[in-house]
């Protein structure tokens, strides 16, 4: 086969609309890997979030998370890998939300921390809520950013958020010149921060390296700007039709919605 490594983005691409992985989704990875491709969850998730379709998948290996700032080995419960934010470039993504009158999510190493809970936040609250698993996400609303940070363990990865759409995009002008940090929209309301260089791409293709794997043997499934480096950056990139229009312009590949078993269609002929 051309392919040893199958990566996947979760929200919008492997998940449904509902937030779940689609029957045939699961049948296809498993033969997958049964033919011996190699699958990996790259998300912008917090490894909390993710573990419960790592389990559901059957996942064996590590997974990429906070848009590659980290690699995550479930068997072991501990970042093999990863750069987190310095101190002050934590409180100057703070003080920026501030002045902007935007909201903010901060993940850390064992929560996800915030002050104002959103529509987004609420739902996965409830989800979170739901899960069976074992521990359970944490997630966690504060008075104040500033004042546990000092106290915090590694600052990963912050979501800038708010329902203004102009607002939003005020502080994602001013935040693209700030040379310490790399932003990405990862829903149309949603950005993530991690520290300058860090992406799906840069994070998936080292690790593949690591283990003998060549990027022209990886193929990736992605719907959104922050799976672009990692479309982009391997052998075969293939977005989503949910995904934006400036998304799909940039990669070789589109394939139906995630609405449809389109993606175990693609992976059902990638090993047949």
């Amino acid at each position: 086969m051309p392919f040893r490594m199958i990566a996947l983005d979760l929200d919008g691409t492997l998940l449904d609309p509902e937030g779940r992985i689609r029957r045939r989704s699961i049948d296809a990875l498993k033969a997958a890997k049964a033919r011996g491709l190699e699958v990996v969850l790259v998300t912008g998730r917090h490894h909390s979030v993710t573990r419960p379709y790592f389990e559901e998948l059957g996942l064996t290996g590590p997974a990429i998370c906070c848009n590659g700032t980290y690699v995550y080995d479930f068997a072991t419960g501990r970042i093999v890998s990863g750069e987190p934010f310095g101190r002050d470039e934590a409180r100057h993504i703070i003080a920026s939300c501030r002045q902007h009158g935007v909201d903010m999510l901060m993940y850390l190493d064992d929560a996800m921390l915030y002050e104002v809970p959103t529509p987004h936040l609420q739902k996965l609250g409830a989800w979170i809520d739901s899960l069976s698993t074992r521990p359970k996400p944490e997630l966690r609303r504060v008075a104040s950013m500033e004042a546990v940070l000092d106290a915090a363990p590694n600052v990963w990865k912050f979501v800038v958020t708010h329902s203004d759409a102009g607002r939003l995009a005020a502080w994602y002008a001013e935040a693209e010149t700030m040379p310490a940090y790399g932003v990405e929209y990862s829903w149309h309301d949603r950005i993530d921060v991690m520290p300058a260089g860090r992406s799906k791409g840069s994070r998936l293709i080292a690790w593949a390296a690591e283990r003998g794997v060549d990027v022209a043997d990886i193929v990736a499934f992605g719907d959104n700007f922050n799976d672009l480096a990692m479309l982009t950056g391997v052998g075969l990139g293939i977005a989503m039709g949910n995904a934006p229009d400036a998304v799909k312009a940039q990669v070789p590949e589109v394939i139906g919605s995630n609405d449809t078993d389109a993606l175990a269609d693609r992976i059902e002929r990638l090993i047949a």
